[in-house]
C-alpha cells in the first residue's frame, strides 16, 4: 500500500480531479434516483400508501383510475369472494377549489369511515367525519393546512382540513381525503349537472395471512366486468408511470456507465503512462500481485472517495429542498449504488490489472 500511497501523494491534483469527477457523477446517479423516486410516489402514492389491500377496477376501464367505475352489485359480488375479509366503494376524482390562496385543481377521494380505501397512515390529525378531510402533509404550503377550509368550486362546499397524512398524493396534486358521504356533497358542488356520484374503484382487505395477488386473482375471476390487482400492481398501472420510469432507467443507466468509464479510463491511461516504472519495480523484485494489490486498492480508494462526495452532495441538495416536493435521502439505496459503483469499478480497473500482468522484468534492459 505504501507505493500506492507514495503515488498518490506525487499526483495529488490529477487522483483529487479524478476523485472530484467521480463525486459529482455519483451525486447525480444519486440525485436522479432520489428524484425519480419521488416524482413517482407524488404520482402513485395515494395508491401505494392505500390501506386497501385489493383495488378493484371496471374490467373496461384497462387499469385506468380515472374512467374506472363500480356498480354497488359488483361491491357486493366482490364481499362474496373467498379470502375477502371487507370490501368498500372507494371513489376518486379531480376537482377545484380554492383553499384561500386561489383557485387549484386537487384530487379527492372519498372512503367509507372505517373501511378499506382511507390513507395507511395519518401524520397528524385525526381521520375525518363529515364536512372534514385529511390532507397530504406536503400540500401545506399551497395553503392546505389544518384548521383552514376549502371551498368546492363552483357552488362553494365548504371542508375544514383536520390531518395530515403521508405519501399519499395522487397524479402530482395536491390530495384531500373525505368520506363517502362528503365526497357526494363536494362532488355535487364541483359538477352540478352530474346525474350521479361515481364510484371509482373497490377497496378490499383480504383474509389474514393471504396473498393480496391470489386474492385478487380470485375475484377478477368471480366477478365479471371487473379486474382486481393489489397495490403494487395498480400503482404501476398508473397512466405515465411506465414511461417515467422507463425514462429515468435509462438516464440512470448511462450515468452508471459513464462513471465506470471515467475510473476505467483514468486508470488504464495512468498504467500505459508508467509503463516503463513498472516494468523497473518488476525488474528489481516486485510481484504481479504487489503492483494489483496497489492498483486495486487506488481504484478503492478514489472510488470510495468519490462515493462519499457524492453522498455529501446529495444531502446537502435534500435538505435545501422545498416543502411542496420534498426529497428524502434513501439510505438503502445510497448504500446499494455505492456498493455497486465500487464493484464495478474495480471490474472496470481489470483491463489496467491485465496491463500490469503482461510486464516482463526482462524488457527493464531495453528501457533507456
Amino acid at each position: 500500500m505504501q507505493l500506492a500511497f507514495t503515488e498518490i501523494k506525487r499526483a495529488k491534483l490529477r487522483f483529487g480531479l479524478l476523485t472530484g469527477a467521480v463525486g459529482l457523477l455519483v451525486f447525480l446517479l444519486l440525485f436522479l434516483n432520489t428524484l425519480s423516486g419521488t416524482l413517482l410516489r407524488f404520482f402513485v402514492g395515494a395508491i401505494e400508501n392505500n390501506s386497501a389491500q385489493v383495488l378493484v377496477f371496471n374490467g373496461s376501464a384497462r387499469r385506468n383510475l380515472l374512467v374506472s367505475r363500480v356498480s354497488p352489485a359488483e361491491i357486493e359480488q366482490v364481499r362474496e369472494v373467498p379470502g375477502v375479509a371487507e370490501a368498500a366503494p372507494l371513489s376518486q376524482a379531480t376537482v377545484s377549489v380554492d383553499p384561500g390562496s386561489g383557485p387549484t385543481d386537487i384530487s379527492l377521494w372519498g372512503f367509507e369511515a372505517g373501511k378499506p380505501g382511507q390513507p395507511a397512515k395519518i401524520v397528524e390529525g385525526r381521520s375525518p367525519g363529515p364536512g372534514e378531510a385529511v390532507v397530504d402533509r406536503t400540500d401545506v404550503s399551497a395553503g392546505f393546512e389544518i384548521g383552514n377550509e376549502i371551498a368546492v368550486i363552483p357552488l362553494g362546499h365548504r371542508i375544514k382540513i383536520v390531518g395530515y397524512s403521508e405519501n399519499s398524493r395522487y397524479s402530482v396534486l395536491p390530495t384531500a381525503y373525505v368520506t363517502h358521504g362528503e365526497f357526494a356533497a363536494a362532488y355535487r358542488s364541483a359538477f352540478p349537472q352530474a346525474e350521479e356520484v361515481p364510484v371509482s374503484l373497490v377497496a378490499v382487505d383480504t383474509d389474514p395471512g393471504l396473498d393480496p395477488a391470489d386474492v385478487a386473482a380470485r375475484i377478477t375471476t368471480a366477478v365479471p366486468g371487473t379486474e382486481a390487482l393489489d397495490r403494487k400492481a395498480a400503482a404501476a398501472a398508473v397512466p405515465g408511470v411506465e414511461s417515467i420510469s422507463q425514462s429515468f432507467s435509462v438516464i440512470l443507466a448511462i450515468t452508471f456507465a459513464i462513471v465506470l468509464l471515467v475510473i476505467g479510463f483514468f486508470f488504464l491511461i495512468l498504467t500505459v503512462q508508467k509503463l516503463r516504472v513498472l516494468i523497473a519495480l518488476r525488474a528489481i523484485g516486485a510481484s504481479v500481485a504487489d503492483l494489483g494489490k496497489s492498483l486495486t486498492f487506488q481504484i478503492a480508494l478514489v472510488t470510495g472517495a468519490g462515493c462519499a462526495v457524492g453522498v455529501a452532495l446529495l444531502f446537502l441538495a435534500t435538505s435545501t429542498s422545498s416543502a411542496s416536493f420534498p426529497l428524502e435521502v434513501d439510505l438503502t439505496l445510497v448504500l446499494e449504488s455505492t456498493a455497486a459503483i465500487l464493484a464495478m469499478a474495480l471490474i472496470a480497473g481489470t483491463f489496467s490489472l491485465r496491463r500490469v500482468a503482461r510486464l516482463d522484468p526482462a524488457e527493464a534492459a531495453q528501457v533507456r
